[in-house]
């Protein structure tokens, strides 16, 4: 298991101290072995950098890379997250997965997907499409969005558009009443066997404050392993 920081700066801008993440395959070097990471309902797998505050929401920009599922699912993504308890919390999360057919209707091919979990309900997860095949040949990056309404605070808008070009792929809302005190970036992987994904890049890494985007300026908690050995990531 592999997760890294990669010491780049990139336009001058601050993302983690100058740092942009690398986040390699967990599973890099297994050679195909087993792994154990959880069922489909929990105690999955994650490699992950985490920050703590209070964020109004969350920007990133991610290269979109092919991932292949395993027997259950693997994603790269980011979390915006609320925790109420150590056992009940609420989140909005975006990003980009591969689901095994077998489990939650997946398309067993590389998707944009949000989801969210409301404190005490059942989680909600949507498959957007399909990541462009020429963004995936190219490890385009692809900019994600998430932030609180300006007039309505229990509503949470998801943003999800291709960087070079500016063009919006996806916007999407949610009613999620929850005060996030915690911001994650990284991979969380499902399953014990199959799965793969190659290194993808984490860069602009933000936090949103009333209107403004703040750059992550610490490195954050990084964390790799199993759950719960990564807390924070839902």
């Amino acid at each position: 298991m592999t997760f890294r920081q990669l010491t780049r700066s990139r336009l001058g801008a601050w993302a983690i101290g100058a740092a942009v993440i690398g986040l390699a395959s967990m599973l890099s070097g297994c050679g195909g072995q087993s792994y154990s990471c959880g069922d489909a309902s929990g105690n999955h797998c994650y490699g992950t950098v985490t920050w703590s505050g209070n964020p109004a929401g969350f920007f990133m920009n991610m290269t979109a890379v092919p991932l292949t599922s395993g027997d259950i699912f693997i994603d790269d993504e980011g979390w915006l997250v609320d925790f109420i308890s150590s056992t009940n919390y609420a989140w909005v999360e975006a990003g980009e997965e591969n689901v095994n057919v077998a489990y939650y209707g997946g398309e067993g091919a590389t998707y944009y997907f949000w989801a969210y979990g409301a404190a005490g309900q059942e989680t909600m997860g949507y498959e957007l499409g399909p990541v462009a095949q020429s963004d995936l040949d190219h490890a385009n990056w692809i900019a994600y969005r998430v932030n609180q309404d300006a007039t309505t605070p229990s509503t949470w808008h998801v943003n999800i558009w291709q960087e070079a070009t500016g063009t919006m792929l996806y916007n999407e809302s949610v009613d999620n009443p929850m005060t996030p005190q915690t911001l994650i970036e990284g991979q969380e992987l499902a399953g014990t066997n199959g799965a793969q994904a190659p290194l993808a890049f984490f860069d602009d890494n933000s936090y949103l404050q009333s209107s403004k985007t703040v750059f992550q300026t610490t490195d954050g908690f990084v964390c790799k392993g199993p759950s719960p050995a990564c807390p924070g990531a839902p």
